[in-house]
Parts: structure tokens; C-alpha cells; sequence
């Protein structure tokens, strides 16, 4: 129907429905491009079917999860042999070089401090997807491969988590929706907000693809019934909002581009109180469940302060006591994957949500609710200095290469600010949850800076291709 309309000339030129536009900056493709293509594919599509544990504690991998362990690795070493002479071109070698430290810090102080191989092990095992991701992708960027066909297996990797987490929660863990939490909560929710808020307000043209993943979202965001993946959203909302202020700086865009922009944002809002209205015929318990997590849970239960708050907070004072025994510990924590017990102070409120039989807040190692106490617990402030530098150093960098082409954009010049939305949305759960506690999450995130060395090899070409 769109691109009927398009045809026509009855659609705004930003509206019409994108096709393979060709890049007036001619960037050399090597002989191993289309491999590495094909193995992104794989890279990406191993943990595409990913899920979350029943028991954490006890649950060891799967036959499926070896296979998608197998896949991962397999496509690693591929990509690695094929373009491992593109690893020290800058400026992402400057990460690969950090991230690479950081890891090898991590499991040395884990392995120091007598942590269980098992353990910290599994608690690593996402920094080590992050690892591959942005080695990955900066691969592939220097081989000549675009940022769009870059971010494809990311997309549809996202796509495919967010719907199987919820069909593998209903078909396998007996959940319903009336029960429904957490069990099928996907680590991609905060990226696909990111990629929306990217493409309604800095795409060129309208794609086909902005509806899937506002369908998806929102999806997982109303069945899992968590306030938190609203963060990611207005996160989303606001870093678009700034990027999209500095491409009319930078003479990418226009102030009205602006108005035309937010009609869809508009559309978009009334078919969600729509859809919002039938829910709450069709399926008043759920519109009742949020009503309870945004408004009153505390209350029903004769808590002081909501049961996640109390959560996280037994958490964050029991590691600060922790610390505080031997104060050295500040400096390298106690190694990832090392034990520890939610405060005694706060579980007596929390027994009267969670049955005293749970054995809650006890024992517990794996990654933390927040990134920020955990870092410091497992790593102290070295790791918090880690962390915080492979932030800071995505958001500049994000914008560097979106500066860099900003002369004479290409049709995939939207995508030079996305790892800067993504990293916004993922730093807006750090404080009440972990985003990089999961494998996905870590490739995802790896892909996103890895994939910034594309914009700057081709902006290294900007000057010879004008002027051939």
C-alpha cells in the first residue's frame, strides 16, 4: 500500500518506503567481505534463540545452548582469521585494546581471589560477547561492508529474541498472563528502542522495518509488565531529540523536518491508546497488573517502599558492608561471580511478598540487579572506571563519526548515531538493572561501537571520491 502511494507522489519524501540506495562515496569492498558478511549473519543469529534460565544457580547449558555456543564461536574464529590484519586500525583498536584488558583483569582477579571456575565463568561469559561484537564489527567495517548491512543481523537477532522469549515462557515454563514476569523478559528490548527512536526521527525515508520493531517492543514491553523497559523509551526520546538537534546544526536536516517527523509519533500514539482500549476489554487482568506496578505496589502490600526498590536496595547495602570489612576491596572487589547475601534488615518486608522458603537474597552470585554496585563488588573501581569508559567513550564516539560524514552524508548516515541512542537506553537501566548480564545484550552492544569503524574508513574516503 505504501509504496503504491509513493508511486503516486501522495507520500511525504521522508515516508516513501527506503530501497538499496547506493552510497555516492565509493568504499572498496576486500575479497573477504562477503564471508564476513555471512558469518555476521551467524555470529548474530546464534543467541537469537537465547532464554533465560529457569534456576540460575543450579541450571547448567543445554544441549541447545552448546549448539548456540558452537555457532557463536565458530563464526568468531572465521571472522577473525579473515580480517585479524584489520585489528589494529583506529579508532575502535582503541577499544578492542580496552575491553580486552578490562576482560583479562576481570579473570584474573576472579581466578586470585579463589572464585569457582563455574562461576565466573558464566558471569563473564557476556563480556566476552561484548568482546567478540565490537571485534566483529570492526572487522567488517574495515572490510568494506556498509552500516546497514552491518546492523541487519543485529535487527532481525532482536526481532527474533524479543517474540521467542515470550513463546518459550508460555510454551516451557508454564507462565501465563496473569503470572507472566520476568521469565520472558528480553535483553533486546532497550536496543529496539533505541533503533525506533533513531529511525522516526534521523532515517531519510520510512522502511517497512519501523513498524516491526514498534510492533515487537511494545509487545514484550505490555506482556512482561516492567516499568523498567519504559526507561529505554524515554531514553530513546531524549538522545534522538539531541542527535537530531545536531544534524540541523550540521545542515542534515531542516527545523520543519522536525514537524513532519513527529506525525508519525503522533500516529503512533493514538494506535497504541487503541490498542491500549481493547486490551482492557479483552484482557482487563494485565491492565490491572500495571496498575498495581506503576501505582500501588506497595501499597496492597503493607510495604514501606516498593518490593523492587527494597530488593535492590538489601542488595546494594549488603555489598557496601561487604566491602567496607576489608576497605582494600574497594579498589578490586571480590572477583566476578563471588558470594553474597541481600541485608537482613530489609528481608523481613520482602518475605511478605516472596515466601520465606525461597531461600531469596542468600548465597548469591550471580550479576547484581544494578550495573553500578556490581561493578564495584566484582571489580571495584577499576571495573568501574572499565565500564564507565566503554560508555563515555561510545556516546563520543558515536557522535566523532557521525561528525565525520556529516560533509556529505550517505544514506546510512542515520545509523552513525545510533550506538550513541543505544548506549543512552542501556544507561538508563544501569541503575535498577544489569543490561550486560546477558549474552545477547553483550553482542548487541559489541556490534553497536564495533560498526562505528565503518563511518570512520568511509569518511576517510569522502575526499577522494568528490574529487575522482
Amino acid at each position: 500500500m505504501l509504496s503504491v502511494l509513493a508511486d503516486h507522489g501522495l507520500l511525504p519524501r521522508w515516508l516513501r518506503p527506503a530501497v538499496g540506495e547506493d552510497d555516492t562515496v565509493a568504499i572498496p569492498r576486500t575479497w573477504s567481505a562477503v564471508w564476513i558478511e555471512r558469518l555476521l549473519w551467524v555470529f548474530m543469529i546464534s543467541f537469537a534463540f537465547d532464554y533465560r534460565a529457569s534456576d540460575t544457580r543450579t541450571g547448567g547449558a543445554g544441549i541447545d545452548q552448546m549448539l548456540f555456543l558452537l555457532a557463536w564461536a565458530g563464526s568468531t574464529g572465521c571472522i577473525f582469521l579473515l580480517g585479524w590484519r584489520f585489528l589494529l586500525v583506529r579508532p575502535i583498536a582503541w577499544f578492542i585494546l580496552l575491553w580486552g584488558g578490562f576482560l583479562a583483569y576481570m579473570i584474573g582477579n576472579a581466578v586470585l581471589q579463589g572464585v569457582p571456575f563455574d562461576r565466573w565463568f558464566r558471569m563473564v561469559l557476556p563480556l566476552i560477547f561484548l568482546f567478540t561484537g565490537i571485534m566483529n564489527a570492526h572487522i567488517a567495517g574495515c572490510a568494506g561492508i556498509r552500516p546497514s548491512r552491518i546492523v541487519a543481523p543485529v535487527f532481525a537477532a532482536a526481532c527474533i529474541n524479543v517474540i521467542w522469549r515470550i513463546i518459550h515462557g508460555f510454551l516451557f515454563k508454564e507462565v501465563t498472563l496473569e503470572t507472566v514476569r520476568i521469565e520472558v523478559q528480553s535483553p533486546s528490548g532497550n536496543w529496539l528502542a533505541a533503533w525506533i527512536g533513531c529511525a522516526l526521527l534521523l532515517r531519510s525515508r520510512f522502511h517497512w522495518s519501523l513498524l516491526v520493531a514498534i510492533s515487537v517492543l511494545f509487545i514484550g514491553v505490555f506482556i512482561t509488565v516492567t516499568r523498567s523497559l519504559l526507561f529505554p523509551v524515554f531514553a530513546s526520546a531524549l538522545a534522538s531529540g539531541i542527535c537530531f538537534l545536531l544534524a540541523v546544526r550540521w545542515r542534515q536536516f531542516e527545523w520543519m523536518d522536525l514537524v513532519k517527523r513527529l506525525l508519525p509519533v503522533a500516529i503512533a500514539c493514538v494506535a497504541g491508546l487503541g490498542l491500549l482500549g481493547l486490551a482492557a476489554v479483552f484482557q482487563p487482568r494485565m491492565i490491572e497488573r500495571w496498575n498495581e506496578r506503576l501505582f500501588h505496589l506497595a501499597d496492597d502490600r503493607n510495604l514501606t517502599a516498593d518490593i523492587s526498590y527494597l530488593t535492590r536496595k538489601a542488595e546494594a547495602d549488603s555489598i557496601a558492608k561487604i566491602l567496607a570489612d576489608e576497605p582494600h576491596h574497594f579498589i578490586n572487589g571480590m572477583g566476578i561471580g563471588a558470594s553474597y547475601n541481600w541485608d537482613a534488615a530489609y528481608m523481613p518486608e520482602i518475605f511478605l511478598v516472596f515466601p520465606e522458603d525461597s531461600e531469596l537474597g542468600v548465597d548469591v552470585w550471580t550479576i547484581g540487579h544494578s550495573t553500578w554496585s556490581y561493578a564495584l563488588f566484582s571489580g571495584g573501581i577499576i571495573a568501574l572506571a572499565g565500564y564507565s569508559a566503554l560508555i563515555i567513550g561510545t556516546l563520543v564516539t558515536s557522535i566523532r563519526s557521525a561528525r565525520a560524514n556529516a560533509s556529505h552524508p550517505g544514506p546510512d548516515q542515520w545509523l552513525a548515531f545510533l550506538p550513541f541512542i543505544a548506549t543512552c537506553c542501556v544507561l538508563s537501566e544501569t541503575l535498577t538493572s544489569n543490561p550486560f548480564n546477558e549474552r545477547l545484550a553483550g553482542m548487541t552492544f559489541g556490534m553497536m561501537l564495533g560498526m562505528l569503524q565503518a563511518f570512520f574508513i568511509r569518511a576517510s574516503w569522502i575526499h577522494r571520491s568528490i574529487t575522482s
